[in-house]
């Protein structure tokens, strides 16, 4: 990676940037293919993150004892205080950071074989809901570790948080990816579920616990 802006990668698949910061990150990764080759590579985060149960993360260490030749460190100037609103707009990009390089550490040993590997079934479901009239394609790729998504939609309200219920023929469920919808007509959306494309039932667009489409076989 040589562009700057992938730090904001993580964030980005996770649905935690705000709707403007999600479309000025969108509007630089049309032009970037460090990021969108990225994206592509990550795009599997959101099905394994929700896969991770607390206790996965839970390692267990003990505190090192100080070293008596660094203990204690003499006192170094007071910094300036920050503003409060300063401190909280820092604080946000570390978090997620930090969240999503626990989960890429706890799954170290899963996530690397199961990125390789050349693609498996492919195909394009489409679907129009005559409520909200909003349109939606979704491209399925198989993979090793399950299917990678790329969604199309059309007709979106702007300025909503949008995720993406993907459902099994056994009645499971997953949440394929996250994003707003302050993007191009054309703008392919990634996405990734750990079940199988031959599995999958239907995939669910909501929004505030709304479904605003259905995409099926």
């Amino acid at each position: 990676m040589s562009c700057a802006q992938t730090v904001a990668l993580g964030a980005y698949l996770l649905g935690s940037l705000d709707p403007a910061e999600r479309s000025s990150f969108e509007r630089h990764a049309r032009g970037c293919a460090d990021c969108r080759r990225e994206m592509v590579r990550l795009a599997p985060l959101p099905g394994l993150l929700g896969q991770v149960q607390l206790s996965d993360l839970e390692l267990p260490f003990d505190d090192p004892a100080p070293d008596p030749d660094l203990w204690p460190l003499p006192p170094g100037p007071e910094p300036e205080p920050e503003p409060a609103h300063g401190r909280a707009r820092r604080r946000w990009p570390v978090l997620v950071g930090a969240g999503v390089l626990a989960v890429l550490v706890a799954f170290g040993v899963v996530v690397v074989p199961r990125l390789v590997g050349g693609d498996g079934p492919a195909v394009t479901w489409h679907a129009t809901d005559a409520a909200s009239g909003v349109v939606a394609s979704a491209d399925l790729v198989g993979k090793s570790w399950g299917t990678e998504l790329w969604m199309s939609i059309e007709n979106m309200p702007k300025g909503l948080r949008c995720k993406l219920i993907v459902h099994d023929r056994s009645g499971r469920t997953e949440i394929g990816g996250w994003w707003g919808s302050d993007h191009a007509p054309d703008e392919r959306i990634p996405g990734a579920t750990s079940f199988p494309v031959d599995q999958i039932e239907r995939l669910d667009l909501v929004v505030d616990m709304e479904v605003l489409v259905s995409v099926r076989p």
